[in-house]
C-alpha cells in the first residue's frame, strides 16, 4: 500500500461528513433547472402562456447571477462558504415554494425568479467544494466528485417528486411541496455537518499535519491565465448546455411520444448517470489527465443531441441521449472545479471561479428561452439541439487546451 493512498484514506476518514454535508447542500442548486419541467404544460394550460414565456423564468434566474456571483464568491472567501451556503437554501428553497403564487403576469413571474436568483448564487459548486478542497489533497479528485454528486441526485429525483405532487395535488401545491421537502431534507444535514475545511476550530488546535496553507493567485493574476480563460469558454459552453437540457428534457421528451410520467422517469436517468459519471471522472482525476477527460466528456451531449435528431426515437434512443447528458453533467463542474483549484489555488478560489460561473449564467440565460423560442416558432427543439452541438464540441477544444498548472502551496 502506498504512502499516498493511506493519506488518502485518512483524508476520508477525518473529512468524510465535511464532504458528505456538502452533496447535500449542493443538491440545492438543481431545483429550478430539474423540477420545473413536469410543470411547464401546466402552466402553459393555466396562463396561455408560450414555452418561451414559461422558461423567461430560468433566464432571469441566470441573469442575476452575471452580476452576483463574483461577489457571491468574494463573500465566501472572507467570512467562509457555511454561513454563505445555509442562507443561499433558506432563500432558494422558499422562493421556489413561491412560485406557486403566480398570477398570470410575466412580470410578476420574473419577480418570483429574481428571488430564487438570489438563492442560486449563495449555492454555486465553488461555495461547497471550497471547503472540501482545503481538507483533500491526494483524495481531491473523488472529494470533490462525492460533493457535487447533489445535483445528479437532485436531478434523480425531483422530475418524478415534482410530477407525483403535481398529479396528486396540483401545480400549486406541487411547487409547495418541492420547496418544503427540499428544506426539510438540506437545511438540517448542512447546519449540523458543513464547515468551513479552511480554518481550524475555534478555540483549539489541530495538529500540524491537518493545517491548511491556503496559497494560490490573486484574483488579478487569475484572470489574467491561460487557464482562466479556457475555463470560461469550455465552462460556458456547458453551462448553456445543461441549463438548455435540464429544462427543457421533460417537454421535449413527450414531444416525442411519451407519457409524462415516462418522460420523468427517463430523465431521471440522466440524474442517475450523472451520479456514476461524477465519482467516475472524480477518481479518475486523481489519476489521469484532468483536460483530456473534460475535452471527452463534453463531447457527449453532441452525440446525445444526435440520437434525439432521429426522426422517431424509441425509448432505448431517449433513455441512451438521456444517460449521455447526465454523464457530461456529472463529469463536467467536476473537472472544472478541479482545474480551477490546481491552477489557481485556494486564496482566490471561490471568486475566480465565481467570475467562470458568471460568463456561463450569460449561456443558462440564453438557453432555456432559446429553447422555448425554436419550440413555439418551429414546433421542436431540433435547431437549439444542433446550437448544443456545436457550442459543445468548442467547449472541448478549449478544455483540451488548457495547459498544465503551476505549483501553489495549497496543492
Amino acid at each position: 500500500m502506498t504512502m499516498d493512498t493511506i493519506s488518502a484514506r485518512n483524508e476520508w476518514r477525518a473529512y468524510w461528513p465535511l464532504t458528505l454535508a456538502a452533496m447535500v447542500g449542493y443538491s440545492t442548486i438543481g431545483l429550478q433547472s430539474y423540477a420545473l419541467g413536469p410543470f411547464v404544460t401546466h402552466l402553459e394550460i393555466e396562463f396561455g402562456w408560450t414555452r418561451a414565456e414559461v422558461m423567461t423564468g430560468l433566464s432571469v434566474s441566470s441573469l442575476a447571477g452575471v452580476f452576483l456571483n463574483i461577489a457571491s464568491g468574494m463573500i465566501a472567501d472572507r467570512i467562509g462558504p457555511r454561513p454563505v451556503g445555509l442562507t443561499g437554501i433558506a432563500i432558494k428553497t422558499g422562493a421556489f415554494a413561491l412560485l406557486a403564487t403566480a398570477t398570470g403576469s410575466i412580470l410578476n413571474w420574473s419577480l418570483l425568479w429574481f428571488a430564487i436568483a438570489l438563492g442560486v448564487v449563495m449555492l454555486q459548486a465553488s461555495i461547497w467544494t471550497s471547503a472540501v478542497a482545503a481538507r483533500f489533497d491526494k483524495s481531491r479528485g473523488l472529494a470533490m466528485a462525492a460533493a457535487l454528486t447533489g445535483a445528479p441526485l437532485a436531478a434523480t429525483v425531483l422530475p418524478l417528486l415534482a410530477t407525483v405532487l403535481i398529479n396528486s395535488f396540483g401545480w400549486r401545491a406541487g411547487f409547495v411541496g418541492v420547496g418544503a421537502c427540499w428544506f426539510l431534507i438540506t437545511f438540517p444535514v448542512v447546519f449540523l455537518l458543513f464547515k468551513d475545511g479552511r480554518k481550524a476550530r475555534k478555540g483549539g488546535r489541530i495538529p500540524a499535519s491537518q493545517k491548511v496553507e491556503v496559497g494560490g493567485v490573486t484574483f488579478t493574476q487569475g484572470v489574467r491565465s491561460r487557464a482562466f480563460w479556457c475555463l470560461l469558454i469550455s465552462f460556458g459552453a456547458f453551462s448553456f448546455y445543461a441549463m438548455t437540457i435540464s429544462a427543457n428534457l421533460v417537454p421535449l421528451l413527450t414531444d416525442k411520444g411519451v407519457t409524462a410520467i415516462e418522460a420523468a422517469a427517463i430523465a431521471s436517468l440522466m440524474g442517475i448517470a450523472g451520479i456514476v459519471g461524477r465519482l467516475s471522472v472524480g477518481a479518475l482525476l486523481d489519476r489521469l489527465s484532468g483536460p483530456a477527460i473534460g475535452a471527452v466528456t463534453q463531447l457527449l451531449p453532441v452525440g446525445g443531441c444526435a440520437l434525439l435528431l432521429l426522426d422517431q426515437p424509441g425509448i432505448g434512443s431517449l433513455a441512451l441521449a438521456s444517460t449521455a447528458f447526465g454523464i457530461a453533467t456529472g463529469a463536467e463542474v467536476d473537472v472544472s472545479l478541479y482545474l480551477a483549484s490546481r491552477h489557481f489555488g485556494l486564496r482566490s478560489f471561490a471568486s475566480l471561479f465565481g467570475a467562470i460561473i458568471t460568463f456561463g449564467a450569460m449561456g443558462g440565460t440564453v438557453g432555456p428561452y432559446l429553447g422555448g423560442w425554436f419550440h413555439d416558432k418551429w414546433g421542436n427543439y431540433d435547431g437549439v439541439l444542433i446550437v448544443i452541438m456545436v457550442t459543445m464540441t468548442l467547449g472541448s477544444i478549449a478544455i483540451a487546451s488548457i495547459g498544465h498548472p503551476k505549483p501553489h502551496a495549497d496543492q
